[in-house]
């Protein structure tokens, strides 16, 4: 059986976003939650455990 290497993910912040969450821009995800809000949002859990909702194409691999 083949291993398999951890991938590890960032979440990145759109200008476009008004939510008021720069101070997280770039912080390593721990999770990405399946459940897609009314907006289309998912919830992400960061490194340091701070929760905030994003669309799936702002967490990014790296």
């Amino acid at each position: 059986m083949r291993s398999v290497e951890p991938v590890i993910v960032g979440w990145i912040f759109r200008p476009e976003r008004a939510d008021n969450i720069e101070e997280h821009v770039g912080k390593q995800v721990r999770s990405v939650g399946k459940a897609v809000d009314d907006e289309g949002r998912v919830a992400v859990v960061l490194s340091d455990g701070t929760c905030v909702r994003a669309y799936r194409h702002e967490v990014v691999v790296g």
